[in-house]
């Protein structure tokens, strides 16, 4: 089958995003999917080249709606609640009491995930805090969820999740969070909504800015896709969003030696984290 897109115009395509997100697309894993979705979308917008959908995309697309399409459709969002769960449980032991302590009562301790996916992360770590329940019960904690993508963001919001998005949660938390339907598993009322998800590029310094600094940051998994330069850029954007004493916390493949020395890394049982 021909494609509007080619080997010359895939490079063109992945540097453009490549400038925008720090995503770096390989062509032999995500040639055949991006030229399905390139023929796909053209045709939506009445573009029979890739010359002309390459232009709407560049010079057309005033809001970002068509670049937010192209980022759904490449971004991959695999995930399930209580992943990698000894981190949830070294940040209601170890790292929430410690911020406790030295922030003042007045202030909220605020969590950042980057990206969320459709939920899973940020609402594993309310439900470790509502299990802990000594916390949240006497200070406020505020929990954020960011994702380039849309549509994943507005799965989130609906706290509506499939069998395998649950499978590792205790039966009695699932017993006490959750409601089953026909096809999979529905957040409790008192729960939707108690993370704030919004749409946000990584990449897009306004945007980061505008969320404001937080206490600690989850970022599990998103580093591998970038290149060294981006991955740098990311984590001195983090330290800029964290404050003084607050925590990073990466993917367990992901190591903030590799990538730059701003972080003090603390080993706590088999888990690491980074301290500004």
């Amino acid at each position: 089958m021909a494609y509007l897109l080619n080997d010359e115009s895939f490079h063109k395509m992945t540097d453009y995003i490549y400038r925008k997100t720090g995503i770096f697309l390989e062509v032999d894993k995500h040639f055949d999917k991006l030229a399905k979705y390139i023929d796909a979308r053209a045709k939506v917008i009445n573009a029979d080249s890739f010359r002309k959908y390459f232009y709407t995309l560049r010079f057309e697309d005033k809001d970002g709606t068509e670049f937010q399409e192209l980022m759904n459709a490449v971004t991959v969002n695999e995930t399930y609640f209580y992943r990698e769960k000894e981190q949830f449980e070294v940040l209601v032991d170890r790292i929430l009491p410690e911020l406790h302590a030295v922030k003042s009562r007045t202030a909220p301790i605020r969590i950042l995930c980057a990206p969320c996916s459709t939920g899973e992360e940020p609402y594993s770590v309310i439900l470790h805090l509502l299990e802990e329940a000594r916390l949240i019960e006497e200070r406020d904690i505020e929990v954020v969820g960011i994702d380039i993508d849309s549509t994943v963001i507005a799965k989130a919001k609906l706290g509506k999740y499939s069998e395998r998005s649950i499978h590792a949660i205790p039966a009695g938390a699932l017993a006490k969070y959750f409601k089953k339907r026909t096809l999979g598993f529905d957040l409790i009322d008192d729960l939707v909504g108690t993370v704030d998800f919004k749409v946000a590029n990584i990449f897009d310094k306004t945007q980061m800015r505008q969320l404001g600094k937080f206490d600690v940051i989850f970022s599990r998994n998103m580093l591998i896709y970038f290149d060294d330069a981006s991955r740098k850029e990311v984590v001195m954007t983090f330290y800029d969003m964290v404050n003084v004493g607050g925590y990073v916390l990466l993917g367990h493949a992901e190591y903030m030696s590799r990538i730059t020395s701003v972080f003090k890394a603390k080993k706590i049982d088999s888990t690491l984290i980074y301290q500004k």
